[in-house]
């Protein structure tokens, strides 16, 4: 009988596995890391372009909107319903909107013959939209008002839903609700209107504020298709800062923050900052601050820092003197912006588009001839 020890090798000889070399490792590291370069641009353009072509159709449904209020009202919602005063607001021209975009619920919230920050309106304007961001930028966002309640020393909401667009002024940053001083080639179709809670009822509706200088669709004798009407405004991010206005080319930093103020709106916050608070966005946008004149103080799209909004009490009612100023508009596609025009279509611009062009597309009355874009 053959022992079971015998059935054993006694020595089983195995060849080593050959190991990758240091040299082909690196070679290994290498095609990995050209294929990532390649591929991770590639990823970055496809997700920018999803995110461009959500924001178009966001605004796609705010002209839809905008439509339907004037189809009803026959004249385009006010920016910005105030008080004389002009800095005690009630509605911006998105609150007027909510009941056209399926918002009936926060529109029905919404007390009209109370301010914005009255504490009957905290459950409305703290609401978040999700028409009202661009997905570039953000899906969702508030503007807390902790900061603002101890620099104002008055009662507001804790926070307001935030917003990525704002309605053309034009290129003019007159903040006066008379709009009969603003020459034709600055005027844009949305600007002040005084609002007095007892006319509550005019215009059709409860609280729609009838602007003093209404604006019509056939009034728009530039042409629908060549007036924007409303555009971005990148909010919350830390790549748009406010501008000091003693250097335009440094960030103004906010005491109360203790830190550079980062450009923001939100769509119910009908107010604006001035020159002892001058760090704040706002609901408007414009092309530039003067818009006639020697010198318009054309305001760049995506400049960086960014103009402040602020009542500077221009006593002109043309902003000549330049003392008030609006923010202007930008994105986080860096190279541009979309913008709604008047006719419904949403077109992207370049930021490096002619000035004189740029303020042309933004007023509605102006006469200026528009070529040199090819939508």
């Amino acid at each position: 009988m053959i022992s079971p020890t015998l059935l054993v090798p006694r020595r089983v000889r195995r060849r080593a596995r050959p190991a990758f070399t240091l040299l082909e490792l690196l070679v290994v590291f290498a095609i990995v890391s050209v294929l990532l370069a390649l591929l991770l641009p590639a990823v970055q353009r496809a997700r920018e372009a999803a995110g461009r072509a959500a924001c178009q159709s966001n605004l796609r449904q705010i002209g839809l909107a905008l439509h339907s209020f004037h189809d009803i009202y026959d004249f385009l919602p006010p920016g910005l319903a105030t008080e004389a005063d002009k800095q005690d607001g009630y509605h911006t021209g998105f609150t007027y909107l909510l009941p056209f975009l399926e918002q009936d619920n926060i529109y029905r919230l919404y007390q009209m013959d109370k301010q914005w920050y009255d504490a009957d309106n905290y459950p409305a304007v703290g609401q978040q939209v999700p028409l009202f961001y661009c997905p570039s930028n953000r899906t969702r966002g508030i503007l807390d008002l902790t900061p603002f309640i101890q620099q104002w020393g008055a009662a507001m909401p804790p926070y307001v839903g935030a917003c990525d667009y704002v309605l053309c002024k034009g290129a003019n940053a007159c903040l006066w609700p008379d709009t009969s001083g603003i020459p034709p080639q600055a005027k844009g179709l949305f600007n002040e209107a005084l609002f007095r809670p007892s006319d509550s009822l005019r215009g059709g509706g409860a609280g729609i504020a009838i602007p003093q200088q209404a604006v019509r669709l056939a009034g728009i004798t530039d042409g629908l298709s060549s007036t924007i009407a409303i555009g971005e405004a990148a909010g919350g991010n830390p790549y748009y800062v406010i501008a000091d206005l003693n250097n335009l080319s440094q960030p103004a930093i906010d005491p109360f923050l203790g830190g550079p103020a980062t450009m923001e709106q939100a769509w119910a916050a009908a107010s604006m900052g001035d020159t002892q608070h001058p760090w704040y966005a706002g609901i408007f946008g414009v092309t530039a601050q003067i818009g006639f004149g020697p010198n318009p103080m054309d305001e760049p799209m995506n400049r960086r820092p960014g103009m402040p909004t602020l009542l500077g009490n221009d006593p002109t009612g043309s902003n000549a003197t330049g003392l008030d100023r609006i923010s202007g508009f930008r994105s986080m596609h860096l190279v541009g912006c979309n913008f709604l025009f008047a006719d419904g279509s949403v077109h992207f611009l370049p930021q490096a588009i002619d000035p004189a062009l740029y303020r042309a597309l933004s007023t509605y009355a102006g006469g200026e001839p528009v070529s040199g874009i090819d939508f």
